[in-house]
């Protein structure tokens, strides 16, 4: 199986991407992550292989939306922990090291990769390092791809068009808006409530992503919508929270996040499928499926 050829262009905060000649059987499917950590010992590598794999068997696109690498244990990082380093970044060249290190792990599935964007651990570094480790292994990727992978900000947007190739120009989009995330966990809500806040304020979003706590929920919210022409109408904006594949709960006898009384939390990510629907045999629209896979 191979991706679609796709054109990607970003300015500013916005990452548009062109996908060409769509029919009503079309389907995309996109990998959704945040907080992976990759170079922590907490994280679960072999779960991120097997959803990685599945991406790619399924010619999925990834969107990742910060804290791929958890970049931690440089010399002026007050986070840093000497027993929380594995034991092949115990080097002078930390920072080099991790980013070889995931370029390497992330190779075979660069083609995959769409967008990466930034997180609270990326700009830590930045902050106490001034080293850009997140664009140094974009930099890295791109030299095995044939299409840009895009470095996003903390928060952005992501516009998916579809052009259908039929006279007329019959189109659709989905409009995607990502942000990190702040703030604590929400042990209670799990962060649920943030969705009402973001439908005030991002109201042309069909998709809002968000992440960083390390929960997980996917929620709809349909909405009564009316067209500059006075049409009414309603759409579905969909809410994702991304888990992410970090454990440093661990069994829960010791460590930072069982001493500052953090909880288990669930490891894995979304998939979103993207697909045409057909109304009066002509005017295509674009429905979503977003499922979580975890443990």
């Amino acid at each position: 199986m191979t991706l679609r050829n796709i054109e990607v262009s970003q300015e500013g905060a916005v990452t548009k991407v062109w996908f060409h000649n769509i029919n009503s059987s079309f389907t995309q499917r996109f990998l959704i992550t945040s907080d992976r950590h990759h170079d922590s010992i907490y994280c679960n590598r072999d779960l991120e292989l097997k959803h990685l794999k599945e991406a790619k068997d399924t010619d999925a696109y990834i969107i990742d939306v910060g804290d791929l690498l958890d970049a931690m244990q440089g010399r002026y990082d007050k986070r840093r922990s000497y027993t929380d380093l594995r034991p092949e970044y115990k080097d002078g060249a930390y920072y080099d090291l991790i980013v070889k290190d995931a370029a390497k792990f992330y190779e075979p599935f660069a083609e995959n990769f769409l967008l990466l964007g930034r997180g609270n651990h990326d700009n830590g570094v930045i902050k106490h390092a001034n080293t850009d480790v997140l664009s140094n292994l974009a930099f890295l990727l791109n030299q095995k791809r044939k299409t840009p992978l895009c470095v996003g900000g903390y928060g952005g947007w992501i516009i998916l068009h579809f052009d259908h190739g039929e006279k007329g120009g019959n189109r659709s989009s989905v409009k995607i808006k990502y942000h990190h995330g702040s703030g604590g966990e929400a042990p209670v809500t799990r962060g649920v409530i943030q969705t009402n806040r973001q439908m005030v304020y991002i109201p042309d979003a069909d998709v809002i992503i968000n992440a960083h706590s390390h929960n997980e929920y996917i929620m709809d919210v349909k909405r009564e919508r009316i067209s500059e022409q006075g049409v009414l109408y309603f759409d579905i904006c969909t809410h994702i929270r991304t888990p992410g594949y970090k454990n440093d709960y661990a069994d829960g006898s010791m460590g930072w996040e069982v001493e500052r009384g953090g909880v288990p939390k669930p490891q894995g990510c979304v998939w979103l499928d993207i697909s045409m629907q057909v109304f009066n045999g002509k005017t295509y629209r674009a429905s979503k499926c977003a499922y979580s896979s975890v443990i």
